[in-house]
């Protein structure tokens, strides 16, 4: 046996060593090393599994370094090498929200998964994708056709094992060949069942087309058990839910749980074991990928994981996608620019410039304050003059790249707010802003809910229970903190937000003072108004009391 080296750990055997092999491997993959070729016994099989989740660019992010479709396809074709058999899974959100999807309505993704088996044209038998929220972006009734259409489009297989299409005339509004609740499909000898779950974050009442989102544990069961019935040796649960939802199924199911989750949702890399069992989460666009190896050994089987880095350095492209991919950005700038009655080649145009880095990769805008967060909410609030915060949902800057010293350009300004949400004015007291603090550090793995916010500070301790995890709320204006006024505050924040998105209910009751403007024009108006590079700092309004001294904090030089 000759080893490249070391990658894979054993997963199923119960006991504190799987965890801690986990971690060895975890460290070890994170270098993108290749794989460990090993020799198999003759009567070992052998499942491969490529995953990825949350692809929303063609082209990758770091203009086109990392991520994207060219890679992805390399990174198959290479696996496929050793494993023709090879099992790829989506783990959902890849219809909408990108650039593009403003131009096709998701078709150009459709067109580009459709050649990721090498074979545009063709059925893939081993390509499995589930919905994510994103799927549901249009959400009225019309939007049912829509949807199918893009269902119908694809040469792979959807499930959709706990969503209930509305119906009309006793038949579901979306329906087609390519959906199916779950499926068994042979790989490397072994039956595998594999079996989707997507989340309820959009609820089914804001979807026209949708009666429900059934209870996730509930339904995981049911299958795993269902596919057992049937023959599967493995059962797969591709998931697009919270992780702590999908840690929830294998905590509450135990041995009647699936042997492995595939996930997406988060936006970064996850690998939970729970039982013995695992979910695994790769990063969004595609910077990592996840790649799973189960081996049967007799009847049980046992998982191996790693992330593969797609980046250039460890890859070459994939030179056929690479030319279609290019075909539609080209083609979707020159409609953008065309719509909008600008000059050829206008989104990669500067409006501003910039004399620091701005950071706007998700790892770090979705879980840390950052100078382009800052930034953002600090002209937010200075939309309306006499407002004391403001707070702008870190899910709806979507730029996932930093950006460097230099010219910030227009499609800069497209990617990072491709929800153009409109800025309210409002009041806040002050428990009710403690509330919203609560609800932004819940889950604190790097979702959309976090807040990157303007005009206050506040201490925050992810080790803490529900209701004490935000603490100590100031106002901080001017490099210096202060005490909340008795009164109610003046907040300047989204619409979406005003309107309860992304589970913030607790803002549905406010008073509305005003809509005061778009979110992009204000932003477009400040660097057309700029006269020199700007240069934002991250100073330390959010205090995390576990990382003082690593990252700033306001509260130790204003006690």
């Amino acid at each position: 046996m000759v080893m490249t080296v070391l990658f894979m750990v054993s997963s199923v055997i119960k006991g504190k060593v799987d965890a801690l092999l986990a971690v060895l491997v975890f460290l070890l993959t994170s270098l993108a090393l290749p794989i460990l070729v090993c020799a198999k016994g003759p009567l070992e099989r052998e499942v491969v599994v490529l995953a990825v989740n949350d692809v929303y660019r063609i082209e990758g992010v770091e203009g086109g370094q990392r991520g994207g479709m060219s890679l992805i396809r390399a990174l198959r074709t290479q696996l496929e090498q050793q494993s023709p058999d090879l099992l790829f899974l989506h783990a959902g959100d890849f219809l909408f929200p990108s650039l593009l999807s403003k131009w096709t309505n998701g078709a150009h993704m459709i067109g580009v998964m459709n050649a990721l088996d090498g074979a545009p044209g063709t059925y893939d038998p081993r390509m499995f994708v589930v919905f994510g929220n994103h799927e549901f972006d249009k959400s009225k009734q019309k939007h049912a056709a829509l949807l199918q259409a893009r269902i119908d489009q694809s040469e792979f297989q959807w499930l959709s094992t706990n969503i209930r299409f509305s119906q009309r005339e006793g038949k579901p509004l979306v329906a087609s060949d390519n959906l199916t609740r779950a499926r068994i499909v042979e790989s490397g000898g072994v039956r595998v069942g594999i079996f989707g779950l997507t989340t309820d974050k959009k609820s089914a009442d804001k979807i026209a087309y949708v009666d429900e989102f059934m209870d996730p544990v509930h339904v995981a069961q049911e299958q795993t058990t269902l596919l057992h019935e049937q023959g599967a040796e493995v059962v797969i649960a591709l998931t697009h839910l919270s992780l702590a939802k999908d840690r929830e199924i294998l905590e509450q199911l135990g041995e009647r749980a699936p042997h492995l989750i595939i996930g997406g949702n988060e936006h970064q890399r996850h690998h939970v074991e729970i039982g013995g069992r695992w979910i695994l989460k790769a990063d969004a666009d595609a910077r990592t990928a996840t790649v799973v190896r189960i081996r049967m050994h007799g009847k049980r089987p046992v998982i191996s994981f790693g992330y593969r880095f797609l980046d250039r350095d460890r890859l070459n492209r994939d030179s056929k996608m690479h030319k279609q991919v290019d075909q539609y950005l080209g083609k979707h700038e020159e409609w953008f620019c065309t719509k909008n009655n600008d000059e050829p080649d206008c989104l990669n145009r500067a409006i501003g410039e910039t004399a620091v880095p701005l950071l706007g990769e998700e790892l770090e805008i979705r879980r840390y304050e950052t100078n382009l967060g800052n930034w953002v909410a600090d002209h937010a609030r200075a939309v309306a003059a006499d407002a004391d915060i403001a707070f702008i949902n870190a899910g709806s800057l979507r730029l996932n790249e930093d950006i460097p010293p230099g010219p910030i350009t227009q499609r800069h300004v497209e990617e990072l707010l491709l929800y153009d949400s409109e800025l309210v004015f409002a009041e806040i007291e002050a428990h009710q802003l403690d509330g919203v603090l609560e609800r932004a550090t819940e889950n604190w793995v790097g979702e959309g809910h976090w807040l990157q916010i303007s005009g206050f500070a506040f201490k925050h301790d992810s080790r803490n229970p529900a209701g004490h995890r935000a603490s100590d709320m100031r106002l901080f204006h001017n490099g210096r903190i202060s005490p909340l006024p008795d009164r109610p505050l003046k907040l300047v924040t989204s619409r979406f937000l005003i309107e309860g998105g992304d589970d913030y209910h607790m803002l549905k009751n406010l008073k509305w003072v005003s809509v005061v403007s778009s979110l992009k024009d204000r932003i477009r108006s400040i660097l057309a108004n700029e006269h020199g590079p700007i240069a934002p700092q991250v100073d330390g309004r959010i205090c995390h009391v576990t990382e003082i001294g690593r990252r700033p904090c306001v509260y130790q030089n204003n006690p």
